[in-house]
């Protein structure tokens, strides 16, 4: 999914998205979703706390924003709407990664005794379109990182603040990174939900902050995936589409859009790194690998 470009959102730094959090958080604890300016108002004037009072104050004078926000609600809700039903079930992730892997997926480390063995179905799904594609083209990538992507300018330098789950065409100095959410199992998903929005979140706002102030893009992907898990945390959902909007991610693949997408992603930015001049690996045959 990519950003409707009828819609010009503001910058990321800009206090809309401020006032946006707070109405945010107000319909969250309503259970409702305000999509025109009266609405917003009223939520607001009846939250009863002094922040929201306050923001009253300041919308009420703030015609044209309050305007953009009720127009950027309407526009979250329709998003989310027509692209939840692509997130996928496990089983529906496990048949298409079986459709591009010939291998087993891994599973994610269980901390506690009869907790769900989630399957690493995307990650082994990307994995195995990101390699087939890099070895295609004879570039390098690295779908398991070790440790952290880093950025380097004639002036400062950037680390990222944890690791991540891929990187084209290397750790340093890539013209791509992405990150997967993959959530399993019947429970009603919990704080790891949040965790990972704050994890996009934060590492989006480094990315775009090196950008603006040295002049470097590193296009930044979420991959997100899990019905019931997401049907269960849906407000941390509509905040990941926030991510998109705010310009901190450049795409946000959910579920069934994998197989479509992800190849289109990965050979624009292949081009993007043979542009910029990035050393290629010998071009090879992709072993295991179920595409015609």
């Amino acid at each position: 999914m990519k950003r409707d470009i009828d819609l010009a959102t503001p910058h990321w730094g800009d206090p809309f998205w401020n006032v946006q959090r707070m109405v945010v958080e107000q319909a969250s604890r309503r259970r409702t979703s305000p999509t025109t300016p009266g609405e917003i108002m009223t939520l607001l004037e009846r939250a009863g706390t002094q922040a929201a009072d306050v923001l009253v104050t300041y919308l009420a004078t703030r015609e044209s924003l309050l305007n953009q926000l009720a127009d950027y609600c309407r526009v979250r809700e329709q998003v989310t709407a027509e692209h939840f039903s692509l997130l996928r079930s496990e089983e529906e992730a496990i048949e298409e990664l079986h459709s591009v892997s010939e291998e087993a997926p891994q599973s994610y480390r269980v901390q506690l005794a009869g907790h769900h063995k989630s399957p690493k179905a995307v990650v082994g799904t990307i994995g195995a379109i990101t390699t087939l594609e890099c070895m295609q083209a004879g570039m390098t990538v690295d779908i398991d990182p070790q440790s952290r992507a880093a950025l380097l300018s004639d002036k400062h330098i950037w680390v990222s603040p944890r690791r991540l789950d891929g990187a084209l065409p290397s750790l340093f100095n890539p013209v791509a990174l992405w990150e997967i959410k993959e959530y399993w199992g019947k429970t009603s998903g919990g704080s790891k939900m949040s965790d990972a929005i704050y994890e996009l979140h934060l590492v989006g706002l480094e990315v775009r902050a090196f950008e603006e102030q040295f002049g470097i893009h590193v296009n930044h992907y979420a991959i997100i995936d899990g019905l019931a898990q997401w049907t269960a945390r849906k407000a941390d959902f509509r905040r990941a589409i926030d991510l998109l909007y705010m310009g901190l991610l450049d795409e946000l693949i959910i579920g069934k859009e994998i197989l479509i997408e992800w190849p289109r992603i990965i050979r624009e930015n292949i081009t993007s790194a043979q542009v910029r001049g990035v050393s290629a690996a010998p071009a090879q045959e992709a072993p295991g690998m179920l595409f015609s």
